[in-house]
């Protein structure tokens, strides 16, 4: 009996240890997760508002600092990673996912104000016909 409860706890402990790693690597995970989320917005929206090579690098801290906020992390958490990170069905359902990450963005007034000291007047105008409604 007692190598049966030895057995049970060491099992147990295992299994916490395992845990632990897992949550240490989803974590280191998430930072690179994070930044290919903002290569591909930045991308996006660099194709979308003809954004120079100086506002690519600024909108990305944007972008990164955005995804990186709470509500967001909400939103990421959402959709799963798997998802968002294209290990999963198709590459349209990758576009969807994308496409709700850069409407949550543009949705944002933070963003949007933050875009605004970053964009010249005609890539506002822009900007502004992709903010959802």
């Amino acid at each position: 009996m007692k190598k049966l409860v030895f057995l049970f706890f060491a099992f147990a402990m295992m299994q916490v240890s395992a845990q632990n790693l897992s949550s240490i690597a989803s974590s280191a995970s998430s930072g690179s997760m994070i930044e290919n989320l903002a290569s591909d917005q930045v991308k996006n929206l660099t194709k979308k508002l003809n954004l120079s090579e100086s506002q690519q690098q600024l909108v990305s801290g944007l972008v990164v600092s955005q995804l990186k906020s709470e509500k967001f992390q909400k939103l990421l958490g959402s959709l799963g990673a798997d998802k968002l990170m294209g290990s999963s069905n198709t590459s349209d359902n990758t576009a969807e996912q994308t496409d709700k990450i850069q409407s949550a963005l543009l949705g944002d007034e933070g963003f949007q104000k933050e875009m605004g000291s970053v964009l010249d007047k005609k890539q506002m105008e822009t900007m502004k016909s992709y903010i959802p409604r």
